[in-house]
Parts: structure tokens; sequence; C-alpha cells
């Protein structure tokens, strides 16, 4: 694809303003002069690449008068690079030359992305855009930002893909055409102009385990680094993450099992009435897309600190065209990718009982767990949980609960298959906690024990030790 005149003309200036200072010639007081590469400036000093290839670093006050305005010149110059780099993207990334200084909130804050998830050590921001919204030129149609230790620590743009594009609720073969040469289209349109800016990518493979490895091109700027996946039918993705994470390539620090199950313990919760829950979980709002089972895995391997992403995971599940991912697929795609990182997953057979849940929660282990969630669910769910904000006579709700949980049938609607996470229980009232990926408000509803029986597929999942 040809860009036109007036995007290339832009781009010209863009890769002008971002070529790094190179054979730049400075002299000390004594008159000397030497051909030297600038890395960095400081206040006092600055860094240089000589000819041979040594770094050194020398003294401004040193320099002549002309070479001391010249460092002052270059020095302008990086400082306002950033908003090169907003210019090229479209959008107030930066604002200066290191994204990864800044709190996530403020970078959020900027770029107008709502809060999502916030833990102790987590958090995420995200918006699906408007249709006319551009980034890259380009439509993106999901944007993610995710912070670690409140700073930034990674940016997730997802263009044309199988999840968010429009179909019919049954998709045409015309419809999927269309996404096809979507992704094809973002894909050329991005590469192009990444390329301009920055030069030729560098090769580079992530994710490790079927179905979940990615190939990706990358290109570098000041401890940027951009990373563009396109995958056949599936996705356009940019990420952006620090040079050293992608070096990296995306893989967190390993935690041992004690300091894992120290920190899952920790974040157990108990409450005065008997509640006893989990804490912590990052939520992801999964949007109108049936991406259910990938989602509630991402919140799952975030919550055991190892890095994930839903669409890469609707991948490795063989997530249907609107929704319907294969357990199995995606349990096998994942297997040896949390092996990697010590972790195993297992499948478990029990029925849903408050006896069962306790012996994982207490562990600080959420559960997946696969059910019908119908419309009659639901409106149960939404019910039970907004009456129980206003209980405060704790004994009689759990005669109350009794009572209702003998009254009420819920029938398994084999349409509305659904996988959330279990992350409580009651041992009192005989309730569990269930926390879906649909966003804060769906963060956390409970419901009794029978009935989320009556509903269950038969399995149960975890992430253990």
């Amino acid at each position: 694809m040809k860009l036109s005149t007036a995007i290339q003309l832009l781009l010209a200036s863009l890769v002008a303003a971002l070529q790094t200072s190179q054979g730049t010639a400075i002299s000390n007081k004594a008159g000397t002069t030497i051909e030297v590469e600038i890395l960095n400036i400081e206040p006092e000093r600055i860094q240089i690449r000589l000819e041979n290839g040594n770094e050194t670093w020398f003294e401004r006050d040193q320099l002549s008068a002309d070479s001391q305005q010249a460092i002052s010149q270059i020095e302008t110059q990086e400082q306002s690079k950033f908003e090169t780099i907003n210019q090229l993207f479209g959008i107030p990334l930066l604002r200066d030359n290191n994204l990864w200084d800044d709190t996530a909130d403020k970078v959020a804050e900027r770029l107008n992305w709502r809060l999502e998830s916030q833990t102790a050590t987590q958090s995420s921001y995200r918006v699906y855009p408007h249709a006319d919204f551009r980034i890259l030129n380009t439509r993106p149609y999901a944007c993610a930002l995710y912070g670690a230790n409140q700073h930034a620590d990674l940016v997730s743009i997802v263009f044309a893909n199988k999840g968010d594009f429009n179909f019919s609720d049954t998709p045409t073969e015309d419809e999927i055409e269309a996404m096809q040469k979507a992704i094809e289209h973002d894909e050329d349109t991005l590469v192009e102009r990444l390329t301009n800016a920055f030069g030729q990518p560098e090769k580079q493979s992530f994710g490790t385990g079927r179905g979940i490895k990615e190939r990706l091109q990358r290109w570098d700027w000041k401890g940027h680094a951009f990373l563009l996946a396109s995958q056949e039918d599936e996705y356009v993705s940019l990420r952006i993450m620090s040079t050293e994470a992608a070096d990296n390539k995306g893989r967190s620090k390993k935690l041992s099992d004690a300091a894992l199950r120290k920190l899952t313990i920790e974040n157990i919760i108990t409450r005065p009435n008997g509640d006893v829950l989990i804490g912590n979980i990052p939520m992801v709002n999964q949007g109108p897309k049936g991406y259910c089972v990938p989602a509630t895995f991402e919140r799952y391997l975030r919550y055991m600190q190892i890095p994930a992403d839903m669409y890469l995971l609707a991948m490795a599940g063989q997530t249907e065209i609107g929704g319907g991912t294969s357990l199995s697929s995606i349990i096998n795609s994942v297997d040896s990718y949390i092996s990697s990182q010590s972790r195993t997953m297992k499948q478990l057979n029990e029925p849903i009982k408050v006896r069962t849940i306790q012996k994982y929660i207490d562990k600080g282990l959420p559960i997946i767990w696969t059910m019908f969630s119908s419309n009659a669910y639901n409106q149960y769910a939404n019910q039970r949980t907004a009456e129980r904000q206003a209980i405060t006579d704790w004994r009689a709700w759990k005669t109350t609960t009794q009572s209702n949980a003998r009254r009420t049938e819920l029938r398994k609607d084999i349409m509305s298959a659904h996988a959330c996470l279990i992350i409580g229980y009651n041992k009192a009232t005989g309730e569990i906690a269930v926390s879906d990926s649909w966003g804060p408000s769906y963060s956390e509803r409970w419901i009794c024990a029978e009935q989320a029986e009556q509903v269950s597929q038969g399995s149960i999942y975890l992430i253990s030790f």
C-alpha cells in the first residue's frame, strides 16, 4: 500500500527528528576537535562514544564555547523528540522521552483511558474507541495500559481482529473476507509507518507453548520497544514496552513457590460477617465479544504474576468468530507456558459446594468455573448481591438464604456457556462469591452454592504451585 504524498512528507520530517546525534564534532577549550556520537546529555556532563567504539563521560564546562552551544541545541532537540512520537501516533502517549518513569494513572489521564482494575501491585486502563478514532493512522479496536507498582509498564493496542470486528449473529463469508482484508491492510499500514520512522525492524519471537507463540517485528527508540504482532485471521496488535522487557521476551521475573504462596495468602480477606474471599485479582473487561474464557484466564495468570493477553489466549483457545473457546485447546496451549513459570494447571471434576471451594480459597487460589450464565441466573445473582449489601442481621440472612436455596431452581441453558472465577465463600450462609470479566461492576457477586451447582458444567480449574 502506498502512502499519500502528504503523509510521506510528514514521515520524512519525523525521521529527521528521530535521528540520533551521530558524527558530532566537539572541541575542548584547548581547541582539540574530535568526531563523537552523543549518547546522553546531563546538566554537568555528556556521555560520548568515540570513533574506536569506547564510551566515556566528559564535563561540559571543559568544552569550547561553540561546542557548549552545540550541545545545548542538541539537548533542546532531544527534549522535544517525544512530541514527534506523539505526532506519529496521533495520541499524547509521552510527556517526555521516557514513558516508564510516569505513573500509570497520569498516562491514562492524558490518554483518556478509563480505569479497569486496581490491585495492590497492578493496574489496568482500557478503552474500546469509537470507529472514527485513529492511532498510527489506523483504527484501534481496543487500547489498554498496564501498570506495575504504580508505574506505566505496558501499552497494548489491538487493531483489526476477529473478536471486536463487526459481524452478524451468523457471520457471512463476505464479513469474514472483510475481516481478513482489514487485518492485512492494518499490518501493511503499521509496518510502513513504523519502518519509515524508525528504520527496518528486528524479527523476534515471544511466547512458549503451542498456540501462543508469536513472531514479532520490533522497532526501538530511547528505551521503548514497539512490537507488532500479526496473526492470520486473528489480529494485529502493537505492544509498547521497555527494551529491557522486550529483550526478556516479555517474561516477568519468576517467583519462587514460597514467595508466591506468601503473596496469595496475603490476598485473602476475611470479613466480620464470615465472608472469606481473595483480593487483588486483576479485572479484565472483555467488552461485547465472547471472550469470557480468554479474559478469565488472563485475569488468573496475571494474578499469579504471569503476563497474559486475552487476544493471544483467544487464538490459543481457537476462539470462534463471535465467541466460543475450546477449553481443552486453551489449557493445552498454556500448559507449557505456565510450566515455564513453575506453575501447573489442574482440572477438577468436583461439585460446587462450600467445602470444595474453601479448600482452594483458603490457599489464596481462585477457581476457574465453567457454567451456564443464563438471563435467569444473572437476574438471580444481581438481585441477591443487591439485597446482600443492605444486610446487617447475618443470622437472619442465613435463614433467608437457606430457605431461598430450597425454593429456587435454575435450569442449565446450554446456549449461555460461560467461564468466570470463584473468588470466595461464606461457610455460615452457604454462599460463594463469583467474579465475571465484564468490568468492575461484576467483580464480586454472591450466590448460593446450591444454585451454582444447578448451572455448573461440572468442572473447575485452577493454577497452583
